[in-house]
């Protein structure tokens, strides 16, 4: 397992894709933050710092399309064949592929939150604003968001070994989120639901970011996503191992 594991992380760093994704993400995480910093009113703000974290729990969506990207790319490319020739366990390949995107979503949300602290916070103080945050606590959250990216990217690769389109795919993962969600919890009675026990709602959970009053914690929820993680896996892998592959 610890060679298949090798040969994808070796992929991610070697792919174009892989360094677009996660050099657009820093990338729109540092305008942002810049922007937030320089323009923003924090004068009726208590902890004006959290706003910036927030801002690198962006990442995580891009977190998600590379998880995604793992999978379905080779089926895109047609690339699989090879690595089923190297790898002809495809139960094997799919959980390969989930560590080796648990690992890349993970060091993109760190490295996201610790730009967004950097930046922010950085220019908050250069102007002078209290930004109501300790060292302590932001480590927290610079770690909780990586968590969370890393069980996107890990959510991702289920979602890619399921349906394989990679524009159906990432369509279909944003859609949920941006879509799907705020619509079911529009439903009267289902929005803490939906926040709480939802994928997305277990992600700003597990970062410390949730607007729930009475969220679940750190841990429960990173176990909740964790959860969501192996079961799309492993339903990928299951499916994967039935049908055929041709491309």
């Amino acid at each position: 397992m610890s060679r298949s594991v090798a040969a994808e992380l070796l992929k991610l760093r070697t792919t174009r894709t892989s360094w677009g994704v996660t050099l657009g993400a820093l990338a729109l995480v540092a305008v942002i933050c810049v922007l937030v910093a320089l323009a923003g009113d924090f004068e009726n703000t208590s902890d004006p710092g959290r706003d910036f974290f927030d801002i690198a729990s962006i990442a995580q969506i891009f977190a998600l399309v590379l998880g995604i990207l793992v999978v379905a790319t080779e089926f895109r490319h047609g690339t699989i064949t090879p690595s089923l020739l190297a790898v002809p366990d495809r139960t094997r390949l799919v959980f390969a592929k989930l560590v080796a995107a648990l690992a890349a979503g993970f060091v993109l949300c760190l490295a996201a939150g610790a730009l967004a602290a950097a930046v922010g916070l950085g220019l908050l103080s250069a102007r002078d604003v209290d930004t109501g945050i300790g060292g302590g606590d932001a480590a927290e959250l610079i770690i909780g968001g990586a968590v969370a990216g890393g069980l996107f990217a890990a959510l991702g690769v289920g979602i890619g070994a399921l349906v394989r389109n990679q524009v159906g795919a990432i369509i279909g993962a944003l859609g949920w989120i941006f879509l799907v969600e705020p619509l079911l919890g529009i439903i009267p009675g289902a929005s803490d639901t939906i926040s709480r026990w939802f994928p997305s709602g277990a992600a700003a959970a597990t970062a410390g970011m949730s607007a729930l009053d009475d969220p679940l914690g750190q841990l429960p929820a990173a176990l909740l996503l964790a959860a969501y993680a192996l079961l799309f896996a492993a339903a990928g892998a299951a499916l994967m191992r039935r049908r055929d592959i041709s491309v």
